[in-house]
């Protein structure tokens, strides 16, 4: 599932940076795994950092692995 976090364009410089350095920025991640919650689905925990996008202000792109057949109970 593909996940955009908006971002400042400073931040995501420096975030850009840590993934180009094989890091991860984990707080982004959390976010992404909060996203895939709000939207119904389980994420698996895989989480992949797809890059920026090219908009004022960008964002964050995250493609979080989920669980298609689980559903958050309600």
């Amino acid at each position: 599932m593909r996940i955009e976090i908006p971002t400042t364009r400073d931040e995501a410089k420096k975030i850009l940076a840590l993934y180009e350095g094989n890091s991860k920025h984990r707080r982004s991640e959390d976010l992404a795994i909060d996203e895939a919650w709000k939207h119904d689905r389980t994420p698996t925990g895989r989480i992949w950092f797809a890059g920026l996008t090219n908009g004022q202000p960008p964002s964050l792109k995250f493609d979080v692995e989920v669980h298609t057949n689980l559903r958050t109970p309600r």
